[in-house]
């Protein structure tokens, strides 16, 4: 058996519960008014009139009077706190009061024509003593609504909470109508279809009305609206009466669908037009104009109701679920409406089931909406497909006609990349021998006035050689076949590079060259090519159209997420600028900004072109900043990949604590001079004044003494000043077109001269030798090349003594062909190790020659490598499937030449004999310093090594070299990914012996393979790592 929420004692209500709501309706005494309103002591002194209200339905009827309700309370609960309230929102008075005795505990007037309200039912909070019995009486008045008085008490905390989920429905109610409506109004906008506007107004009349009859109007609004409205609850139902009507009519098109339901409707708006009038006029009263819109609105749903079944019997397919909602709506109204007449009882479904019904009509409405659309979509998808159908003759010709055209585009564009490899080829290969022989000139020693000239050669080869790239590398834009190769590089170098560069062309113009470099990553993966030559445009373009003034090259990045590194370049200039207006015009193929800058300074338009595109692959972006007359700058933001975090430009052990002037006239120069040596820890001073630093009397570790090119007039001065200065190193950089270098009375006063900006690599010449020459690193190269015979391949005379050059003092046995029908004699009578083959020559190219030599018993697998100016990748790989094994650009770069013969003649640099079995800290290196991770991937290289040794050695053995080919590539990879450089050499020897069959050196390298595994092991153990 249950236990009561209330329990009767004595003719009282007992209080026994705090966590539910008590209904106290069900034990509350009538008394009805008949004349003047009576007062709170008034009705105690007539107690004994109150009868009790058969049932337990507490809607008390229809009266233009106030009616009493009375019951007796005893608090026999710890809680104190307690809420009294009237859970109906239409009633227009109510007055509740709390008696102990003859001593009011608590009192509240409220009503829906009462102002100042804090919740939508009228409440009543107060404090219950404990078990003494309280006497409640609620006055309730409503000239426009039924007398509904739910009457309920709760504690408050119960109160507060049933108030928020309140709150939270009424939310999601409200909410979901606004949806709706705004929905329907923005596919108004877009269809123009009327039905949507009067769904979109019904809906918002809907809202105003639920808005008045759930009690949130009074909570919102000024008292005078509240009042207002609430006193024309009826003339709400008007207006949603009579937009329902214009929905019905326009969504069923009711002309053509329902011509007889048709009058019925009209006049049922014309009767609730009428009604609302009279309701504004205030000319029935309410209780009569209540009812009669009521009536009228029943009128209505059943006439909208019955307009659906005839539409839908006349084939209108989305009357269904316009039948469908009116029915649920007609239902529920029926129900509330049977609840107010006392006909069925007063409770929660009842109240709310016409806000249901709304709800799901709402929702109805919108899907017949939807399938009226999806409808008249079919029509007019059927009408299209039959338009189609009778003009498919017509679309059949013009797609004969557009394959026509693709087939002569494809062709025109075959003949275009044809014409550009000829033009690369006939251009290239002059130019290999020019630049090829200048820089050889160049490298001997020469009078100054004939190395000048041999510089002037070289340049212009370049320059030639830059404009036949960038016509090629547009083409390759055009044909989407530009594409991006990443590798491994070092940003701090790149740019140290292109800086050496382009501050010597700076000085010549008598323009300061600005290095503004922030700390950079060791090692990144990137395009380096690409980026230098992004570089080498935007700085050639600055130097160009700068005469005076300054050129700024700024580096900077920072990290992102996902192992993602943005590096953002910087160009600055004190150039002509560029317009607005002109600035559209840049990034366009072949353009300039005026004729006058065309002539000028010259170009082909097409640098800026290809910077933009080659940025977008390498997923960045170039941006553009210009004034005109004061100067241009150009930003290059490039994602790449980080490979290694530690930062190059960061404290070191040789810089750290060291004391430095820094003197330099030119205040940007200055500072960026001066921070590259805060990064590196030491303390810098920075000078600008001559007065300032003869003043200076103590000791420093080091002074740099910067002499810009449109200061060396001064430089006596600056002299006097430093030679007072308190100092074992003084360092000189320099500007200007003449070279200070060469002046042997400086050599008293500097201990090293250099050409400004300050670099990375100029201090570290500070601290440690210099490493040899480029020109001295080649030569070096060169004498470690191999006893091999190498056959070269040339129609060209000048290529081939460019290579005698080249290589006459070195190892190689060199045997020069001059066609490819002497080439095929030559390896028919001689063995080569190696065969440079040039592609394009008379009367037999070199893919015949080629094929004729494979036929050869001498020469059957000897490396044949083609040397071409074709710079098409199909071009190249239809050289490589022809049944070539690689190829060498034009023009020939001796560096490169170099690494191929050692590459194909299968000789090791000195450096690779005095590799370690283990190298721990190569390990980290390619963990990124991840100590964790470096540990576990040589635990799983040390654990698969002898299984591999293994399987390389039992297929050896069986002489299956596909196989040991596919386990010395497994070993290789793994190699590369830890720290074991003399295995990783014997796997790359070993897999590219076998790549090019030859099976002998492949086994002679296989024998050093056990033992190379076990001195790995043996280190491994004795690092005590894992």
């Amino acid at each position: 058996m249950s236990i009561p929420l209330w329990a009767m004692a004595q003719g009282d209500i007992q209080l026994i519960t705090t966590d539910e709501v008590i209904r106290l309706s069900p034990q509350l005494k009538v008394f009805r008014e008949t004349g003047n309103p009576l007062g709170l002591f008034d009705v105690k002194q007539r107690l004994g009139e109150f009868v009790w209200q058969p049932g337990d339905n507490p809607n008390y009827g229809f009266s233009d009077k106030g009616v009493w309700l009375h019951t007796t309370i005893s608090n026999v609960t710890n809680n104190k706190q307690w809420v009294i309230d009237v859970a109906f929102t239409q009633l227009e008075k109510v007055d509740i009061y709390v008696l102990l005795g003859d001593k009011v505990l608590g009192n509240a007037s409220q009503g829906k024509i009462r102002s100042n309200p804090k919740y939508r039912f009228p409440t009543l909070k107060l404090d219950m003593p404990y078990a003494q019995t309280i006497d409640l009486y609620v006055r309730i008045e409503s000239q426009r609504s039924a007398l509904v008085a739910p009457v309920d008490i709760q504690t408050d905390a119960h109160h507060e909470k049933i108030n928020l989920y309140d709150n939270l429905i009424w939310g999601l109610f409200y909410g979901g109508l606004i949806m709706l409506a705004l929905y329907n109004l923005i596919l108004y906008v877009g269809l123009r279809d009327n039905s949507l506007l009067a769904y979109f107004g019904y809906i918002c009349s809907v809202l105003i009305w639920q808005f008045v009859w759930g009690g949130h109007l009074h909570l919102l609004t000024p008292s005078s609206i509240t009042i207002w409205a609430s006193s024309h609850t009826d003339l709400i139902y008007v207006i949603i009466g009579i937009f329902s009507g214009l929905f019905t009519i326009s969504f069923l098109e009711m002309s053509k669908s329902a011509p007889n339901s048709l009058i019925y409707i009209k006049i049922c708006i014309g009767l609730l037009a009428t009604l609302g009038l009279f309701s504004i006029l205030n000319i029935l009263p309410p209780a009569w104009q209540s009812s009669l819109v009521y009536l009228t609105s029943v009128m209505a749903i059943t006439s909208f109701t019955y307009a659906g079944f005839e539409s839908y019997g006349n084939q209108f397919h989305a009357a269904r679920y316009f039948i469908f909602a009116w029915s649920i709506l007609a239902g529920f109204a029926l129900i509330g409406m049977l609840s107010l007449a006392t006909v069925l009882p007063s409770n929660f479904f009842t109240a709310y089931c016409f806000q249901l019904g709304v709800f799901i009509e709402a929702g109805l409405f919108s899907l017949a909406i939807m399938d009226k659309s999806r409808h008249q979509l079919e029509l007019e998808v059927e009408q299209t497909t039959d338009d189609l159908r009778n003009n498919i003759e017509l679309v059949e010709e013009q797609n004969v006609r557009l394959d026509i055209a693709r087939k002569d585009a494809i062709a025109a564009s075959n003949v275009k990349s044809q014409f550009l490899a000829n033009m690369s080829h006939e251009i290239r290969t002059p130019l290999n021998a020019i630049l090829g022989f200048s820089k050889e000139l160049h490298s001997d020693s020469l009078p100054p006035e004939k190395r000048e000239q041999v510089s002037i050669i070289n340049a212009a080869a370049d320059n030639l050689l830059s404009i036949v790239n960038d016509v090629l590398d547009f083409s390759k834009i055009e044909a989407g076949k530009l594409k991006i190769n990443n590798h491994p590089f070092s940003p701090n170098e790149m740019l140290e590079n292109m800086v050496s560069v382009m501050a010597k062309s700076a000085h010549l113009k008598n323009l300061e060259f600005i290095y503004n470099l922030e700390p950079l990553p060791e090692k990144l993966i990137g395009d380096s090519y690409r980026i230098k030559q992004v570089l080498n445009n935007l700085l050639g373009n600055a130097l160009k159209f700068t005469d005076h003034g300054f050129v700024t090259l700024s580096a900077s990045g920072k990290e992102r997420d996902h192992g993602i590194y943005e590096l953002v370049l910087k160009i600055e200039d004190s150039g002509i600028g560029i317009s607005r207006e002109d600035q559209r015009k840049l990034f366009a193929a072949f353009s300039q900004v005026d004729d006058a800058l065309s002539r000028s300074y010259q170009g082909t338009g097409l640098g800026l072109v290809i910077c933009q595109e080659l940025v977008k692959l390498m997923r960045g972006e170039l941006t553009l900043q210009s004034t005109p007359h004061s100067g241009s700058s150009f930003t290059v933001t490039i994602r790449c990949n980080l490979l290694n975090t530690n930062l190059s430009l960061s404290p070191d052990s040789e810089w750290l604590d060291k004391k430095i002037i820094y003197f330099d006239p030119f205040p940007q120069s200055r500072y960026c001079g001066a921070k590259i040596l805060t990064y590196l820890g030491a303390t810098v001073t920075g000078v600008e004044s001559l007065a300032y630093l003869r003043g200076l009397k103590q000791h420093y570790d080091l002074v740099f003494i910067c002499v810009p090119n449109n200061k060396e007039n001064i430089l006596p001065n600056i002299l006097e000043a430093t030679r007072h200065l308190n100092t074992e190193n003084a360092v000189l950089l320099y500007s200007g077109i003449e070279s200070l270098s060469n002046r042997s009375d400086l050599s008293q006063y500097f201990s090293h001269q250099m050409r400004l900006p300050l670099t990375l690599g100029k201090l570290n010449t500070l601290i440690h030798t210099p490493e040899e020459s480029p020109t001295d690193k080649l030569q070096q190269r060169l004498t470690t090349l191999p006893n091999a015979k190498v056959l070269a391949v040339d129609d060209m005379e000048i290529n081939l003594r460019l290579l005698t050059t080249w290589l006459k003092n070195t190892n190689l046995q060199l045997t020069l062909a001059f066609s490819g029908a002497d080439a095929v004699a030559q390896c028919k009578e001689h063995e080569f190790d190696l065969i440079l083959m040039d592609v394009q020559m008379p009367h037999m190219d070199g893919l015949e020659a080629t094929k004729q030599i494979r036929q050869t018993d001498l020469n059957l697998g000897t490396p044949i490598i083609a040397v071409t100016a074709h710079a098409f990748k199909e071009e190249q790989d239809k050289l490589l499937a022809s049944g070539m094994d690689d190829y060498l650009p034009k023009p020939i770069n001796l560096s490169d030449l170099i690494d191929l013969i050692k590459r194909w003649c299968l000789i090791a640099d000195p450096i690779n004999e005095q590799q370690l079995s283990f190298d721990w800290s190569l390990a980290l290196k390619r963990a990124h310093q991840n100590e964790v991770a470096a540990k576990d991937i040589l635990q799983q290289f040390v654990q698969q090594l002898p299984r591999l040794v293994e399987s390389i050695e039992q297929a050896n053995q069986a002489e299956n070299y596909v196989l040991m080919q596919e386990k010395v590539h497994q070993l290789h990879g793994a190699c590369c990914y830890t720290g074991v450089p003399a295995m990783l050499t014997l796997c790359s020897d070993m897999e590219g012996a076998l790549k090019s069959k030859q099976i002998d050196l492949a086994k002679l390298r296989a024998s050093s393979l056990k033992s190379e595994s076990l001195n790995l092991l043996l280190a491994v153990k004795k690092a005590n790592i894992i």
